[in-house]
């Protein structure tokens, strides 16, 4: 009986695995054919701009693509392809993405293997509140299967919407620093209606030459509270961001009792935040990670708060993961994901020596696909 179990669950995982392969065999195709001029996805936003298919690298059997654009101003996604015709995985790594200069809350990662390629349309949001998408810069990082840097790419994207110049906008928000290149603005507090759970906006600038890093662990409130919050943002060299930080009433401390005097307190209203404020931040800034380029204190002074009903403040939870492993904008489309490994990782060696091979034969064909086709690749 057992072995009887062993074969139904040997075949059904065989059936699954050989699924897996054509899928993917259909999905490898799908890329070949774009590859070659051939594709079915109509790259333009739905305010008709578009992006002129770009390569951004093109070395040693790497060819990095920027296929195009698409979505709305608020939410928009820029496809890459990864093109890998060496004998070895190579991952692509994006440090730094920016819309129309200001820091984009998105990342790129990608794995491709040997003689192989993949597809993977990078989410792009948290970048103001631009009328159009103009221009996109990319400063990303290609290694080898053993995470050691091959190359860097950097790389600035004009779409159709492109006007020549960007405009110098002014941070919103009251200045709570301006110095050593550096702005820093306070844009207001949002709360969720019959809660505590708040939010903080910031903007800040930075027009220096090299990146800079803020920081800061201490936030006093008045009449002794201190708040359990951490800030801690990166902004490239000439870039803007909007960040925020994200509060409750479970973070205020009181430095006379020593204890969180509201963590887990009744309220039927509102809670009130400005009862709390002025609040007091210690701001470090470093030049890149480590050269301090200074230290002070801003100061938050007392602020209306938007109250924001329950479905919108849901999306907060969305927002606080934006720089996570879970992003929805590092989920692969079915193009980029090698799916034999995770496949045989939950097969039994004995029980699927058979569908090993049908997997490693299907692999083969597809590097021979991905060799006959590599002459005849388009920019």
């Amino acid at each position: 009986m057992k072995r009887f179990l062993s074969l139904c669950l040997a075949a059904a995982l065989f059936l699954a695995l050989a699924g897996c392969a054509s899928s993917e065999k259909q999905e490898l195709k799908a890329a070949l054919d774009e590859a070659n001029g051939y594709t079915t996805v109509d790259y333009t936003m739905s305010d008709g701009t578009t992006l002129e298919q770009t390569v951004l690298y093109d070395k040693n059997g790497i060819v990095v693509t920027a296929l195009g654009v698409e979505g709305a101003t608020d939410d928009c996604y820029l496809t890459i392809r990864l093109e890998n015709n060496t004998g070895s995985a190579v991952h692509l790594y994006s440090s730094s993405v920016q819309v129309n200069g200001w820091e984009a809350s998105s990342s790129l990662w990608m794995d491709v293997s040997r003689n192989s390629m993949g597809r993977k349309r990078l989410n792009l949001y948290n970048y103001g509140e631009p009328d159009s998408i103009q221009l996109i810069r990319l400063d990303c990082e290609l290694m080898d299967g053993d995470y050691n840097t091959i190359d860097t790419i950097s790389a600035a994207l004009e779409t159709s919407a492109y006007t020549g110049a960007l405009p110098d906008e002014e941070l919103p928000g009251d200045v709570l620093y301006e110095g050593s290149g550096v702005t820093l603005t306070f844009g207001g507090i949002q709360q969720e209606r019959y809660s505590s759970y708040a939010k903080l906006q910031f903007y800040v600038e930075n027009t220096g030459k090299k990146s800079v890093t803020l920081e800061s662990e201490a936030f006093r409130l008045c009449d002794d509270y201190e708040m359990d919050a951490f800030l801690y943002e990166t902004v490239s060299a000439g870039a803007k961001k909007a960040f925020y930080i994200y509060i409750d009433q479970d973070d205020i401390y009181d430095l006379e009792t020593d204890a969180y005097e509201y963590y887990d307190e009744d309220y039927e209203d509102t809670f009130d935040w400005t009862a709390f404020m002025p609040i007091d931040i210690d701001l470090t800034c470093y030049q890149g990670y480590s050269t301090l380029l200074f230290s002070t204190t801003v100061t938050i002074g007392t602020s209306d708060v938007e109250l924001v009903d329950e479905d919108e403040a849901a999306d907060w939870v969305d927002e606080s993961n934006i720089d996570g492993d879970t992003d929805e904008a590092d989920i692969a489309i079915a193009e980029e994901e090698p799916v034999e490994e995770d496949a045989a990782n939950v097969m039994d060696d004995t029980d699927t020596a058979a569908a090993e091979e049908e997997t490693d034969a299907a692999a083969a064909e597809e590097e021979t696909a991905i060799t006959g086709t590599e002459d005849v690749r388009t920019a």
